[in-house]
């Protein structure tokens, strides 16, 4: 999977999420029954919402993060 950006950080705590993203997307696969209609290569958009853990003492939060994949 091919991610645009290709990385992802909390602006607040400048921690990478970009694991977390990819960990979260790769659970969501097209529907097995359309599957064969979707171009592999076309890139699709997508918002996921991670959870930051926080830095320092501050606690975890949520973050969306936007973007499109190419498979």
């Amino acid at each position: 999977m091919t991610l645009d950006p290709s990385r992802y950080e909390c602006p607040e705590h400048h921690i990478d999420l970009t694991d977390l993203v990819e960990e979260t997307l790769a659970g969501d696969g097209p529907p097995v029954a359309y599957f064969h209609l979707r171009k592999p290569t076309a890139a699709r958009p997508f918002q996921v919402i991670v959870t930051c853990p926080g830095a320092n003492g501050a606690g975890a939060h949520q973050l969306t993060c936007t973007g499109t994949r190419t498979q």
